[in-house]
């Protein structure tokens, strides 16, 4: 996949190259170039055959830039993140977790150009292709967690809206726990990691999968309605930009909840809540629980009632009916 980011490169200001001119430019063959440019459109990208009968990149490809995003953030006066870019990785939420015992401190952020093993809460596949998405993780350690550490995913979504709005994004909404949606259509994900230790420290991974511009062609490869940001902010801002406001939401947002808890942010999640009063069914392994959704309590626990009652549950699958 490395020769084929390589290849993209070439592509990225939407000119038109033709196979043997990107043959030449990387002493491989003809043939070489099209099977590295069939795998680019199996990630999704659109490339076509362009006038002259060249490969043409349909949607400019600007890579994401870790000096870009650091001198951003340090204009905003944010200066506990450092962000560092990778082209291709595993995950970005397991590249942190894996250095959690030793290398990744307090404030670590990671970006990935195109992540081999991405994944969702439940273990789904995360469809980004290069260029398309952003692929976040942040790393973010409580001395002491607050009583309504159950919520971190909530205050999560909650910041990232806020400043999203900001940049222009309209028609946000969560859906608990843990996705941003505009209407039925997923626009992000969440995917929270920890590790607890003995001494009352807890030190979490914070994964951020946000559809930036999604071709046409990688919305088909998922399995549920799925759009964008839009051209409101794909149109006005570059990804460095955005993953920048977005790392200086968090940065205030998770220092906010360590000290206040998940009492401040109740108000923000009245008016972001997508499932209030629709009826939705959780699911949970072996029992499922179908109701009206009421909210959520002090702990970010999801209310549901029906006819048998009120319940409150922390976690499961939860499908909107």
């Amino acid at each position: 996949m490395r020769r084929a980011l390589d290849l993209l490169h070439s592509l990225a200001g939407g000119v038109e190259r033709s196979g043997e001119e990107l043959a030449k430019s990387f002493g491989v063959t003809r043939a070489a170039v099209w099977n590295q440019i069939r795998k680019l459109r199996q990630q999704g990208l659109s490339i076509d055959i362009g006038p002259n009968g060249g490969y043409l990149l349909q949607t400019p490809f600007l890579a994401l830039d870790a000096k870009e995003i650091t001198a951003n953030l340090r204009g905003k006066g944010v200066d506990d993140i450092n962000c560092s870019v990778e082209f291709v990785v595993d995950s970005t939420n397991e590249r942190l977790l894996q250095g959690l015992t030793g290398g990744s401190l307090h404030g670590d952020a990671l970006c990935a150009e195109y992540q081999t093993l991405g994944r969702g809460r439940r273990g789904d596949k995360w469809v980004s292709p290069p260029g398309s998405g952003i692929c976040l993780s942040l790393c973010w350690f409580f001395d002491t967690p607050p009583s309504t550490f159950s919520a971190l995913s909530l205050v999560v979504g909650i910041a990232i809206i806020n400043r999203l709005e900001d940049l222009g994004a309209a028609g946000l909404q969560l859906k608990w726990p843990n996705d941003i949606m505009r209407g039925e259509k997923k626009i992000a994900g969440i995917l929270i990691e920890m590790r607890a230790e003995s001494a009352g420290m807890c030190k979490t991974v914070i994964g951020v999968g946000i559809n930036f511009n999604l071709p046409d062609r990688a919305k088909d490869q998922i399995d549920r309605p799925a759009s964008d940001l839009g051209h409101r902010v794909n149109q006005r801002y570059t990804r460095d930009q955005v993953v920048s406001e977005i790392l200086a939401g968090l940065s205030l947002d998770l220092d906010k909840f360590g000290r206040l808890g998940f009492k401040s942010f109740t108000d923000d999640w009245q008016r972001l809540d997508l499932l209030y009063g629709r009826k939705v069914r959780l699911e949970l392994g072996e029992r499922d629980f179908t109701g009206i959704a009421d909210g959520v309590d002090s702990n970010g626990a999801l209310i549901i009632k029906n006819k048998s009652g009120v319940e409150r549950f922390l976690s499961g699958h939860l499908v909107i009916l």
